[in-house]
């Protein structure tokens, strides 16, 4: 749900499920970039993957490395607790009907961390 509160389509969403990311236009460089990193720390072989994590470097300065590290590692956490809990998690739909009430968009998000490091805004 918050994928699509920030405005990511079902093609991209496809794209994400399907592994078809990789070749679609549909994700510039940097967020391939963010993917495949995302992807090496979610499979616990970033620390070999010289590819990964040289693409990174080319493409994002060291504060967007550690935000995107940062995002991707607390998202594993919680998936990983909430699979060992066996935690229950709401329906698609509930999620749904929430998804108005929270106001996520890219723009509040953006706000609201330029707010806590005193940025521009500019990504």
């Amino acid at each position: 749900m918050l994928g699509q509160a920030l405005g990511l389509t079902d093609s991209e969403f496809a794209a994400l499920t399907d592994d078809a990311w990789r070749e679609s236009a549909l994700f510039d460089e940097r967020e391939k970039a963010a993917l495949g990193w995302s992807e090496a720390m979610t499979l616990n072989t970033a620390k070999r993957d010289g590819a990964h994590w040289n693409e990174l470097r080319r493409l994002f300065d060291d504060a967007h490395i550690v935000e995107i590290s940062l995002a991707c590692a607390m998202f594993n956490m919680i998936n990983r607790l909430n699979d060992s809990f066996r935690t229950e998690l709401e329906s698609e739909e509930y999620n749904r009907r929430q998804h108005g009430a929270v106001g996520v968009t890219a723009d509040a998000l953006t706000r609201y961390a330029c707010r806590i490091c005193g940025g521009t805004g500019a990504g």
